[in-house]
């Protein structure tokens, strides 16, 4: 029989038990601290996930919002190369190296050009503008007797080509911003591979913060003894540049670490390394920032990105380290030491040979010229804002990235900045008492109307004064040509109608006022074509006084003056007050033989998408002939063979133009109107005080225009004339067509009906 256990001893055993299960007082203190500590670890944590909730919020928002704000870009209009125009070949080499064209033995690459003794070549760029698609093209220029040739490779000769519009500024409005913007597809893989290798190894591997690298980057520090490698990788990069400030904080790092693990976990690296290439702050430009690879590459090398050389790629790349410090147009010596820098990484992780990098490290830095700068281009730049503000608000044009097409020409620009600040340098030389004498200068395409060129100041700066455009003054005797358009209008008069330059009064509000020629003297019956071309006073305001004033006033107003004026007697010799840009718009209709009557300058307005935003017309509405305009216009041509303007013609000898000086009371305004088969340009020269100067028309604004015409290929007025308008050769001393034989002719153009009904053969029997 068993033994039972006593029950005691089991009570006894149970206590023991219980004893030794007891906690110590350390342990007790222990799992406190533990309980309080998770309790209050659980409570900080809502704070926590509060700030990264918030902070994912401003991640996701900025990114796949709009990033950057992005000031609309203006463009000029193409170049247009025609073939049998006039050009040397140097010119069209300077204008290849002006647009970003590189000479070399690579000419079968786009952006790339050669050249012989006798010949250019080049790969010229496709572009997209208003127009559609055009494609790149490879063309051979040669020189026949100084007129260009355009072929293809093939032997064909082809009428034109063209190279691509040059952006020529942006509408800032107050953005301090610079940039332009790639896609991931359009960022080079040379750019890509060296900005990883230098900046980022472990770009694809790490989620945003890189251990390895920030290890690695101390090795390499350590070993050269010199910074030489950043632990930050470009997400972190990026997340500073987009989101924070450059304060050296704890809280301000852990917030960079926090951030670009979000920006990893929302987004590829194909965006992220995208959104890099146009965040990246790579310099200052005065109080603009430039922001980005495509941008820096225009600025510096006047390229686009894709067509930058292995060691421009990395210059570009060594500036990421310090913006400032490494400037190339600042410090190029020490630019060129870290871009040797960079080649040197790439050559020791074996993505550059020996060869190579010791080719490389020998090139010189090779910046573009900087003419397309605000001085050159600011004039115009105004004309496009004070256009574009009728239809776009200033934050869009701000900040939207529009692209704004324009009808500048890049050469007429440079050509009209040049002649005014030469000759208004050499008039202040020639004549000390001229300091300070400003000019402005307006080009329109002569048929088109578009604004090719804007010159507001003769100074070396833009001023912030567009003289082109708020210089307004009397236009003396270039009111005349509409005076004698009224009175060709009428029917009873042409240019060969005489009328007698002779002194007359008019009694104008009780006062007597007697105006006077130029020379102070009168010259008896004369044609109206000797009357304008010579610009005589006196038989211009006896004709006006024939046919009325207010008829006058009626014309100026139908050409284009929207100017509110009275008309009396002193108008007809002009003191109607007008800008520059206003007496190119009064001529347009003229010049243009009817072609056109406003001026244009924004051809069309594209978004980055290359979508059409809004296209801009001109109206044309000009309630006079094709005939008549053309037949006033052609009287003009008479100014350079007879008149005042045959300095100009003196230097074009083979050039048929057209043109008009004028001078106003005390020699206070020089003006010029010179009309060739491409341009009307618009010459005022003055002094801001309005005081009296040395010069006149002739004297002073010819010879901007001279200068301007001699660099710009010039081409002749068309001989032709419209339907309703013909030119007879006239016998000066009697109303007949005159035959071949006759010597004391001229020719005249004249609206059908108006010309002579009787002719001489000039036979005459002895």
């Amino acid at each position: 029989m068993a033994k039972k256990t006593p029950v005691k001893s089991s009570r006894k055993s149970s206590t023991k038990s219980k004893k030794k299960l007891k906690p110590s007082f350390l342990m007790r203190i222990t799992r406190t601290l533990l309980k309080w500590g998770l309790i209050f670890s659980l409570l900080g944590s809502i704070p926590f996930s509060i700030w990264v909730w918030w902070l994912n919020g401003q991640v996701v928002s900025r990114f796949e919002g709009q990033k950057w704000q992005v000031p609309s870009e203006v463009y000029s209009a193409p170049i247009i190369l025609r073939s049998g125009a006039l050009w040397k070949k140097q010119d069209l080499e300077n204008l290849l190296e002006e647009t970003g064209y590189r000479f070399g033995r690579n000419s079968q690459n786009v952006g790339w050009a050669a050249r012989s003794n006798i010949k250019v070549s080049a790969h010229l760029r496709a572009y997209v503008d208003h127009l559609g698609f055009h494609e790149s093209q490879r063309r051979i220029f040669s020189f026949n007797n100084g007129h260009l040739v355009i072929q293809k490779l093939n032997g064909d000769e082809v009428v034109e080509a063209r190279i691509e519009p040059q952006r020529i500024g942006f509408l800032y409005d107050g953005n301090t911003e610079s940039r332009q913007i790639l896609t991931y597809d359009e960022i080079p893989k040379p750019l890509l591979d060296i900005l990883i290798a230098v900046e980022d190894q472990d770009f694809y591997e790490h989620w945003g913060i890189s251990l390895t690298g920030i290890a690695r980057a101390v090795v390499v520090n350590l070993t050269h003894g010199s910074r030489r490698q950043g632990g930050s990788t470009l997400t972190q990069q990026l997340v500073k540049n987009m989101y924070l400030s450059s304060e050296r904080t704890y809280t301000r790092k852990l917030t960079e670490v926090v951030m670009s693990l979000l920006l990893e976990y929302h987004y590829s690296k194909e965006a992220i390394i995208t959104a890099y290439m146009n965040e990246v702050y790579l310099a200052q430009l005065g109080s603009n920032a430039l922001h980005g690879f495509a941008a820096a590459s225009q600025h510096f090398f006047g390229r686009p990105i894709n067509e930058l050389n292995i060691d421009e790629f990395a210059l570009l790349v060594g500036m990421v380290k310090g913006p400032s410090l490494y400037n190339p147009q600042r410090s190029p010596n020490r630019a060129k030491t870290r871009r040797n820098v960079v080649l040197a990484i790439l050559k020791e992780q074996g993505r550059l040979t020996n060869g190579d990098y010791n080719s490389l490290i020998k090139q010189p830095i090779r910046l573009a010229s900087k003419q397309k700068s605000r001085s050159v281009y600011g004039d115009y730049l105004d004309l496009v804002a004070m256009q574009l503000s009728r239809d776009f608000d200033e934050t869009t044009l701000a900040t939207k990235n529009l692209r704004i097409y324009t009808g500048v020409d890049i050469r007429a620009q440079r050509a009209a900045n040049s002649a005014m600040r030469r000759q208004v340098a050499q008039l202040e030389k020639r004549d000390p008492k001229l300091k300070g004498l400003q000019g402005a200068m307006v080009v329109t395409d002569r048929l088109s109307g578009q604004v090719r060129a804007i010159v507001g100041s003769s100074g070396d700066h833009y001023t912030g004064f567009n003289r082109a455009l708020g210089a307004v003054r009397p236009i003396g005797s270039l009111v005349k040509p509409p005076l004698y358009l009224s009175a060709l209008a009428t029917g009873r008069y042409t240019w060969w109608t005489k009328i007698e330059d002779k002194r007359i009064r008019f009694n104008v509000g009780g006062k007597v006022w007697a105006p006077e020629n130029y020379d102070r003297k009168t010259h008896g019956v004369v044609h109206l074509y000797e009357a304008m071309a010579k610009s005589y006073n006196l038989a211009t305001v006896s004709l006006a006084n024939d046919i009325g004033f207010d008829r006058v006033g009626d014309t100026l107003r139908q050409l284009g003056v929207k100017r509110s004026f009275t008309m009396h007697p002193a108008m007809a010799l002009g003191s109607l007050e007008l800008s520059p840009f206003e007496v190119s718009r009064l001529y347009q209709p003229i010049v243009s033989q009817g072609a056109s009557s406003e001026l244009g300058v924004v051809l069309a307005v594209m978004d980055q998408d290359d979508r059409l935003i809004k296209r801009f017309n001109q109206l044309n509405d000009i309630p006079f002939t094709d005939a008549l305009l053309a037949v006033t216009l052609d009287g003009m041509a008479k100014t350079p063979k007879i008149g005042t303007a045959r300095a100009a013609q003196a230097v074009f000898p083979k050039l048929n133009f057209a043109a008009k000086t004028g001078t106003t009371n005390q020699q206070k305004d020089s003006w010029y109107i010179g009309i060739t088969g491409d341009y009307s340009s618009t010459v005022w020269l003055g002094d801001d005080n309005n005081v009296p100067l040395s010069i006149t028309g002739s004297s002073g604004a010819q010879k901007v225009w001279i200068d301007f015409t001699q660099h710009t290929n010039p081409i002749s007025l068309p001989d032709s004339l419209p339907y309703g308008a013909a030119r007879f050769d006239v016998l000066d001393s009697k109303f007949e067509i005159a035959a071949d034989r006759c010597e004391d002719k001229i020719p005249l153009a004249f609206i059908l009906g108006t010309e002579p009904k009787d002719s001489t053969s000039c036979f005459w029997p002895f």
